[in-house]
């Protein structure tokens, strides 16, 4: 099963001259949020291309929920040539053209309450692409240079320093690694896969804890000292715990891949399409849980 993650974002609105925070209200002033969303989205209906960077993205709104505006984000790469093939018999499939762009659907999500502080984004990853920093990037930016007297602060929801993670207990740690041959495993020789993505968790006895977030993933991190983990002679590149985030225990990466630290692993909550990408409801429906989950974590409705 294809790796999938969520990134949660905190939005947040201040006052450009003295940085004080601006509550999110329902009218007046705090409702510019709400307002400028669907502005925003209807903006990126057609493709964005960043020569630069060769990446392009587009937005594919689903009907809103309440406060809710979520979708679909077709994230392209471009910017090389390739061939696709039959691995059958290497029979060209189809010549890529540099110019031509790979796209991916990617699920997105805001809520912005008509009264609190706070509100949030999450934005799906797959396999470790994100196209979280074009996206939340152009949010702020054009949020920003519309209204002269706010400013919109985008924070990236972090386990060791954000209290809906840091007092979290942690149930269980995994250790995981992909492709792995599977000769590296007598019981599997026999089964059809080639590759395995190999996982090693472990829990605390019936009495025991490993104790709460922020004090297991500072010496998590310590102990891998930027190698590998290696455990009975395997190494393995991955480590997160399973943490308490509401009333439902998540699988939140604390070593990874980069910028993959605070991201909520969710393969395993949702279902695949046969493109082996997330079946929209389904992502939707994970990510309204755990953005529900955080709101309850702030006190919030």
């Amino acid at each position: 099963m294809s790796k999938i993650g969520l990134y949660v974002y905190q939005l947040k609105l201040s006052r450009k001259d003295n940085y004080q925070n601006v509550p999110f209200a329902d009218s007046g002033e705090g409702s510019e949020l709400h307002t400028f969303l669907p502005q925003f989205i209807r903006s990126k209906l057609s493709t964005r291309q960043n020569d630069r960077i060769e990446r392009s993205w587009r937005l594919e709104p689903a009907p809103d929920q309440g406060r809710t505006r979520h979708g679909t984000v077709h994230y392209g790469t471009y910017g090389y040539s390739s061939k696709i093939v039959n691995p059958q018999n290497s029979s060209v499939l189809y010549d890529r053209e540099s110019g031509d762009v790979e796209e991916i659907p990617l699920y997105y999500r805001f809520w912005v309450p008509d009264f609190g502080n706070f509100g949030f984004a999450a934005l799906q990853s797959f396999r470790e692409r994100s196209c979280v920093t074009q996206v939340l990037g152009d949010l702020s930016k054009e949020f920003n240079d519309r209204f002269d007297n706010l400013r919109l602060t985008v924070k990236k929801v972090m386990p060791i320093s954000d209290h809906a993670y840091r007092n979290a207990p942690v149930k269980k740690l995994i250790l995981s690694k992909k492709k792995v041959p599977k000769d590296r495993a007598k019981i599997m020789k026999r089964l059809p896969p080639d590759e395995l993505n190999l996982e090693l968790s472990f829990s605390a006895g019936r009495n025991g804890r490993f104790g709460v977030y922020s004090d297991v993933a500072p010496q998590i991190r310590a102990a891998s000292g930027g190698a590998a983990f290696v455990f009975d002679g395997i190494e393995f590149d991955e480590a997160s715990a399973l943490i308490n985030i509401g009333n439902t225990y998540r699988k939140v990466g604390i070593v990874g891949p980069a910028n993959n630290a605070g991201v909520i692993d969710i393969t395993d909550d949702i279902e695949l399409n046969e493109d082996q990408h997330p079946v929209f409801e389904s992502v939707s429906e994970v990510a309204q849980d755990i953005i529900s989950d955080f709101r309850q974590q702030y006190g919030m409705r």
